[in-house]
């Protein structure tokens, strides 16, 4: 198979665009069958000192430290965007307008503002190349099969979900303060946009929420403590944004998907007026004003002792539930409450799927389907579904009309979180 290969640009070179250029590195033996990857030539940072360190490290061909030397290229197809989530924004106009393939990291943009000239600067180009967020977690394998099972109905039709994503770098007072403690960091933005982002992929992006969020550390020294320091000591800075938030849910802002009514001989869901078809129905209720709507949980916090790097979610429906761990990533949980129970419970209980890395192809042909899974390998599957979309021009994941979608919906929650009452996404 002739596989075409296009000049990539990384515009940013902290962790997660070392993620970014490993991924890029590695997709030719992870997804073979891809038609279309791409291939380094330039990096911009910016410090010209960070930028040839990127340089040495990728094998980029050029290293700059003004973005603009890669969005302006004719030479690059692809725009990485990779720096911190406040720093997005004039990369990305930069890169839509040059035409680009763009590749960027979530969140798309860092406020309501950014989002209206975005917005703005998408119709006048009338942009239409291939783009996509980096929401990575649609990248695993098990909980690509969650949403099969969700849209496959069986599920049935959902009542209720909790999802929560969980660290703990902000309980340490001496951390200094960085980038994530201004008015355009915070958990809102920087966690929970992944979660809305599931909710969304997954049941759908809710209508109402109401949302609280805490701050346990006012201000931040402005460097590290050195050896017999104390907070005292060293210039402290206000910290501008949330260490963690918590939402609650209600409805759905569009209309619920339809799913199959599988064949039952119990009556599972409770007939509505608007419900007649046998063998379809609607995913959940979708009216917030409805006693029976969808109701979820949303729980971001930084200040989660003892968590790394965990998510959990839980989706509980009429004919079943799933449940994920992305510290046991490598499974699904599913309960399916139409099998029946019998002597010493009988087939009924949940059972664990091994997603692993059994993805289908052209995303997937290394390692071993059976091999364990983990966050890097989500972020490979993040990318080619990236660069499938290149090749064909279908959508395989996040989108900028999607994440413009998450935006509006984070910006809402910023408000419920500061007046404490419901809000409308």
């Amino acid at each position: 198979m002739e596989k075409k290969t296009l000049n990539a640009g990384l515009v940013g070179y902290g962790m997660i665009g070392k993620v970014h250029a490993y991924s890029t590195a590695v997709l030719p033996w992870y997804a073979p069958e891809l038609p279309v990857v791409g291939r380094i030539v330039a990096v911009a940072t910016s410090r010209m000192e960070t930028a040839r360190r990127a340089q040495e490290q990728t094998g980029a061909r050029d290293a700059y430290d003004d973005y603009r030397r890669i969005t302006d290229d004719p030479a690059i197809d692809v725009v990485h965007i990779c720096t911190p989530n406040a720093e997005h924004f004039h990369a990305l106009i930069a890169a839509i307008r040059a035409n680009k393939h763009i590749y960027c990291e979530k969140p798309l943009v860092a406020s309501r503002e950014e989002a209206r000239e975005l917005r703005k600067v998408l119709d006048e180009t009338g942009y239409s190349r291939s783009c996509l967020v980096a929401h990575h977690l649609r990248g695993f394998a098990a909980l690509r099969r969650a949403k099969e099972l969700i849209d496959a109905g069986r599920l049935g039709r959902l009542v209720q979900y909790r999802v929560g994503y969980y660290h703990s770098s902000m309980l340490d007072p001496t951390a200094p303060w960085r980038w994530k403690h201004d008015v355009k960091g915070g958990t809102i933005f920087d966690l929970a946009s992944h979660l809305l982002d599931l909710v969304d992929w997954l049941v759908g992006l809710p209508a109402e929420a109401l949302a609280q969020s805490s701050l346990i550390t006012p201000a931040r020294p402005t460097r590290r403590l050195r050896a017999g320091e104390n907070l005292a000591d060293v210039p402290a800075q206000p910290v501008l944004a949330e260490d963690a938030v918590t939402i609650m849910t209600r409805g759905l802002k569009d209309a619920a998907r339809v799913v199959e009514r599988r064949p039952s001989d119990k009556l599972w869901e409770y007939p509505t007026r608007e419900e007649c078809d046998p063998k379809h129905m609607s995913l959940a209720v979708a009216d917030p004003n409805d006693p029976a709507a969808i109701t979820g949980v949303v729980e971001a916090t930084k200040l989660m002792n003892g968590a790394e790097d965990e998510l959990v979610l839980e989706i509980s429906g009429t004919r079943g539930s799933i449940r994920f761990s992305l510290m046991n990533s490598h499974y699904l949980e599913f309960f399916d409450a139409t099998v029946p129970h019998g002597d010493y419970g009988g087939d009924a209980g949940w059972k664990k799927i091994p997603g692993g890395a059994r993805y289908p192809a052209p995303e997937c042909d290394f390692p071993s389907p059976k091999s364990t899974t983990g966050w890097l390998r989500a972020h490979v599957a993040s990318l080619a579904a990236f660069y499938r979309g290149i090749a064909d021009g279908g959508v395989y994941g996040a989108d900028f009309r999607q994440a413009l979608k998450i935006q509006d919906a984070l910006g809402a929650i910023s408000d419920s979180a500061k007046t404490r009452s419901w809000v409308a996404l």
